[in-house]
């Protein structure tokens, strides 16, 4: 089953990580999109190692930058929900809808300050407060797990 809602991640900078969330999309069939411009080349090896064959079987929205993806939302009725560790609004209480597009930002850096101020619904998952946060490609698996258990 096709799900509606989506994952989008803001400029990726760990080919692996990107290619272990495009693994991810394809197998749970929710769409993939990406801010760009990436920081390393879709033939990198770490990233081709990641992915192996399942980029073909995953549906990726590229967006050429924030402003493209805004508007994106904007003419489909998307939400933006951001993941960050900068709330404390847990995503386990959180009312996902279809019409969602959750915003994961880049591993090195998040999303920058005027983006985390524009989008308003923000989500967390919560965590042990001795450690720092989550491997991206895992909150990604994560978070898409929990919405497709509530849909």
């Amino acid at each position: 089953m096709t799900h509606k809602f989506g994952i989008c991640l803001y400029m990726p900078d760990m080919p692996q990580n990107l290619g272990v969330i495009i693994r991810t999309a394809a197998c749970l069939e929710f769409p993939l999109h990406i801010i760009k411009p990436l920081s390393f080349s879709m033939t990198d090896k770490r990233f081709k190692g990641a992915v192996m064959d399942y980029i073909d079987q995953c549906k990726i929205v590229n967006h050429d930058n924030w402003n493209n993806f805004e508007k994106y939302c904007e003419s489909n009725n998307k939400r933006i929900v951001l993941a960050t560790t900068k709330t404390n609004n847990s995503f386990y209480n959180y009312s996902f809808s279809n019409s969602d597009i959750i915003l994961f930002g880049k591993e090195t850096a998040g999303v920058p300050q005027e983006i985390h101020k524009k989008v308003i619904e923000k989500i967390t998952i919560p965590i042990n407060q001795k450690t720092r946060s989550l491997n991206l490609a895992t909150s990604v698996s994560i978070i898409a797990s929990q919405i497709i258990s509530n849909l």
